[in-house]
């Protein structure tokens, strides 16, 4: 993966999973298929063409408000206007995109709950995991630092990621070292 720059690092893992939010936002605004995925791409264009990428700290938040402003600027160059688009524009909500205090405690529990189990990955997994998704290193420094190849960093990477989203996915009673055991034995069977 060393072709892949920063910023193709940072819209593939912070704007272009919400790639489907996206696209039903921009198609309730423009209610035509093909201008809805215009918005969309042009927005992602707008990203791509900013200096100063890394520091939004919002992505997601971020481009549904470009691809809004994008709408509103089509629907004001437009000679003619559909009554049920002027409706949507109309309806936009105008409030502060600021997380409420409800999502901020939520993701500080997530959070909370994402570090618990990286303490309980094997070490390896977890160190691998931190320089790579928590420092920001690439995986040729990472695997430069732990004395591995890039392949074993990048596998320890794909299973840590693995790990942390099915154990995300359970309630949180269940403890880590039930589920690696589980993990591990189904990762047998893949490669049998």
């Amino acid at each position: 993966m060393a072709w892949l720059r920063d910023i193709d690092i940072w819209f593939a893992d912070h704007v272009f999973v919400f790639q489907q939010e996206h696209r039903r936002y921009a198609l309730y605004l423009a209610k035509q298929p093909e201008e809805a995925e215009e918005l969309v791409q042009e927005a992602y264009a707008r990203l791509f063409a900013r200096d100063d990428w890394a520091g939004i700290a919002n992505p997601h938040a971020f481009t549904m408000r470009i691809i809004r402003n994008l709408a509103i600027e089509r629907f004001r160059r437009a000679e003619v206007v559909r009554i049920d688009q002027s409706a949507a524009i109309a309806a936009l909500d105008v409030a502060d995109g600021a997380p409420t205090p409800d999502i901020v405690a939520m993701d500080r529990s997530e959070l909370h709950r994402v570090a618990d189990l990286m303490q309980e990955m094997p070490p390896r997994m977890r160190e691998a995991l931190y320089l790579r998704r928590i420092e920001g290193l690439p995986p040729a420094q990472v695997a430069e630092k732990m004395n591995i190849s890039v392949s074993t960093v990048e596998t320890h990477i794909k299973r840590a990621l693995r790990l942390l989203v099915t154990a995300l996915a359970r309630p949180a009673t269940q403890g880590m070292a039930e589920h690696i055991a589980q993990w591990e034995k189904a990762e047998k069977l893949e490669t049998i």
